[in-house]
């Protein structure tokens, strides 16, 4: 079974020994080294070159959410080491700072009351290279995608009616494995639609097709 390495960085000394714990107690976890500050987020990750980080928002900077340390250490580890993956968490669900993650490259964002067995899912989901967001984070991102996309639905949609069902699921932050179970598919068939669709609409991001599926209207505005 490979062992998926992890590197935790949290400012505060007593979250990153009980981050440690919660992994290493799975047998597919291991936490190969901690940091404190988004300067040694990143010349740890260049060092120990982790399949993947567990990063702290804020990280003690004060300013505006979006200039938090975890973030801008996120687009520079994400610059450096484009195999290593990152999974923001954060105290905070606040809409910008959701966004900013994802823009700087993370691969999910999941706040810090997520239950135990969820986190240890997100991190595998994360490193399998699905994408994830936190279900309590995901209304505030789509939020932000409907300022940012357009009004008019695209002309010509090429998608296929169950790939359009897919899409709606992906933009609501579901993985691959959650697609299948809601649809009744393998986990392997969601896989092969997910590619589908990025290849359709000439994407290589989901959240590039969360945008497209608000502008598709598969979103509620609710």
């Amino acid at each position: 079974m490979s062992v998926v390495r992890i590197l935790v960085v949290d400012d505060h000394e007593v979250v990153r020994a009980g981050l440690r714990t919660v992994l290493e107690d799975a047998d597919d976890l291991s936490v190969v080294g901690e940091a404190a500050t988004a300067e040694q987020a990143v010349a740890r990750a260049r060092m120990l070159r982790p399949d993947l980080v567990l990063m702290d928002v804020r990280l003690g900077e004060v300013g505006e959410v979006g200039d938090a340390g975890g973030i801008e250490a996120c687009r520079a580890i994400r610059s450096d080491l484009p195999e290593t993956r990152v999974l923001m968490f954060s105290s905070y669900g606040e809409r910008e700072a959701v966004v900013a993650s994802i823009l700087a490259g993370a691969a999910g964002y999941v706040t810090k009351n997520v239950a135990r067995a969820q986190l240890l899912e997100a991190l595998r989901a994360i490193a399998r290279g699905e994408s994830l967001l936190d279900p309590k984070v995901t209304g505030l991102l789509l939020e932000k995608l409907k300022e940012l996309s357009a009004k008019e639905r695209p002309p010509d949609d090429p998608l296929s009616p169950r790939e359009r069902e897919v899409l709606a699921l992906i933009a609501r932050g579901l993985t691959n494995r959650q697609i299948a179970e809601a649809l009744g598919i393998s986990e392997h068939t969601a896989r092969n639609h997910v590619t589908s669709i990025l290849d359709k609409l000439g994407l290589s991001r989901r959240t590039e097709a969360a945008v497209y599926a608000v502008r598709l209207g598969l979103i509620s505005e609710e």
